[in-house]
Parts: structure tokens; sequence; C-alpha cells
């Protein structure tokens, strides 16, 4: 009996608090290419999805990824960073930020789920300094 009681809480996937992306941009250019109803959005989203699932499950969200910093706590906003080297998760101006080369030199780029789930694990528990250090893991450019 403990047994199928222990097999049934390893199929039981954890809970997180749903989280959805949503544009915002300055420029007309990065709004046309990543739009709610745009190709860019959409394998941004299904990209994140997965790696938010993924991150879920491993139990990498024991904290909610949006923090008690944003105003609004159910969506992270993406923001085009043309320079960034990396994806990044941050609270900024009371918002939660997914910051992105999305656009850059006229091309749309889109965060694979590796990206992703590496951003969501930097915004939720960070690298060792050791980590940093020889890596530079969790150091945003």
């Amino acid at each position: 009996m403990l047994l199928i009681y222990l097999t049934a809480l390893a199929g039981t996937p954890a809970q997180c608090p749903p989280v959805k992306l949503s544009a915002e941009g300055r420029t007309r250019t990065f709004i046309a290419q990543f739009a709610n109803n745009s190709d860019g959005f959409r394998k941004t989203s299904a990209n994140f999805t997965k790696a938010y699932a993924k991150a879920c499950s491993e139990g990498l969200l024991k904290t909610p990824l949006i923090g008690a910093k944003a105003r609004d706590r159910r969506h992270l906003f993406l923001h085009n960073a043309p320079d960034a080297n990396v994806a990044s998760i941050y609270t900024s101006g009371g918002r939660a930020v997914l910051e992105y080369a999305f656009m850059s030199d006229g091309k749309v780029n889109v965060p694979s789920v590796d990206d992703l789930h590496e951003a969501i694990f930097c915004a939720v528990h960070g690298a060792s300094a050791k980590e940093q250090e020889e890596s530079g893991r969790c150091l945003p450019d």
C-alpha cells in the first residue's frame, strides 16, 4: 500500500503558479515581430512553457518565479535587449521582465528551451560564487 502511495506521489506534477508572457516594447519593429499573435511570440511562449514546466517538475520553483516586488505576478514581460548575451529574468519598475536579444541586427531571435530554463534557474536559484567565477553562469553582460 505504501508503495502505491509513493508511486502516486512521484507521478503527481508539482504545482507552480501560472506565468504568462506578454510583449512590451518601444519600437514598432519589435512589437510587430513579438505581438501576442505573432510567430516570434508563439514560439517564445511555447519554449517558455516547456522550460517552466521542466523547472517546476524539477522542484526548482520553490519560490515563485515572479517575486513580491512585481505588481503583476502573473505576467512576464518580454523586453528586447539587442546586445544581450543570455536570457535574463528580473524585476524592474514593478514589472517582471524576460530580457533577451529578441531583435538584433534586424533578425528575429527566439530563445531556446535551454536558454529559458537557464534564465529561470538564475532568477530563482542563482549560481554559486565558484560557478560564477569559473564559468560566468548567471552573469549576463
